[in-house]
């Protein structure tokens, strides 16, 4: 129960691994704040908290809205009094196709962008304010490895992923003087297909050759990583990128 009096914040945890981080955040004792453009989803996650004896609440929240994401800081304070942790993970990816840098439309590129780099931006903005109320808080924010090794044609994702790195080491700098940390994660491919309700995917021998740790990356590699980082065990860390990939990015 190392988050015993805490409250928490997830965005993008109407399902998948949003539901994970928020699921494991109330496990160690924090009450849960969830926000998603799926607020059924979202109420889903928070009903699955209350069921672990914590107290949350679900909130409509669409990241690239400057006005949802104050709105949702805002009941989230009314409701708990503090925040404490927060979670950015909201993000999404244009979907399978992997279209040439000349055939990416300017729509599709903004996108991305507003919802991966600007979202975490947006939601920081609008809870930091609170954190320095309490004079601590922690920003835990989801990249990608392709931020570090780069992938074929996704020049959108990978730009957006690499920007959450920059802009979490800008942030650091910024509130260190008022204790909150900020640090971001950058899994490997995550098999988050259970966490959907989907059957496992085949580990190929293709995706082991990638990682000197040659298993599947599971929501369970990275809960723990994003616990430790809203504990007060982290707290001399800040500014740091956390690999979760079986060493994938030393692979040349």
């Amino acid at each position: 129960m190392r988050l015993e009096g805490k409250v928490a914040v997830v965005t993008g945890a109407a399902t998948g691994l949003g539901r994970v981080y928020a699921l494991r955040l109330a496990s160690e004792g924090a009450d849960v704040c969830v926000g998603d453009i799926d607020l059924q989803g979202t109420e889903k996650t928070a009903a699955l908290i209350r069921e672990k004896g914590r107290k949350s609440l679900a909130i409509k929240m669409d990241v690239t809205s400057e006005e949802e994401t104050i709105n949702g800081a805002k009941s989230a304070f009314e409701t708990f009094q503090k925040i404490d942790i927060l979670v950015n993970n909201a993000g999404i990816v244009r979907g399978v196709a992997r279209i040439s840098l000349e055939d990416l439309k300017l729509a599709d590129w903004n996108r991305i962008i507003n919802v991966n780099l600007t979202g975490v931006f947006l939601a920081s903005k609008a809870f930091v304010p609170y954190m320095k109320k309490s004079g601590k808080g922690k920003i835990i924010n989801i990249s990608s490895g392709v931020a570090l090794h780069g992938g074929s044609l996704r020049q959108d994702y990978v730009a957006s992923k690499a920007g959450v790195i920059g802009l979490t080491r800008a942030m650091a700098v910024d509130l260190g003087q008022y204790n909150i940390n900020v640090n971001v994660i950058t899994p490997g491919g995550v098999d988050a297909s259970e966490a959907r309700g989907e059957p496992p995917r085949a580990f190929t021998d293709d995706m082991a050759r990638g990682r000197y740790i040659r298993k599947a990356i599971y929501p369970k590699d990275l809960e723990g990583v994003v616990a430790f980082l809203a504990s007060d065990e982290s707290d001399l860390i800040t500014g740091q990128v956390i690999n979760v990939d079986g060493g994938r990015v030393f692979v040349g």
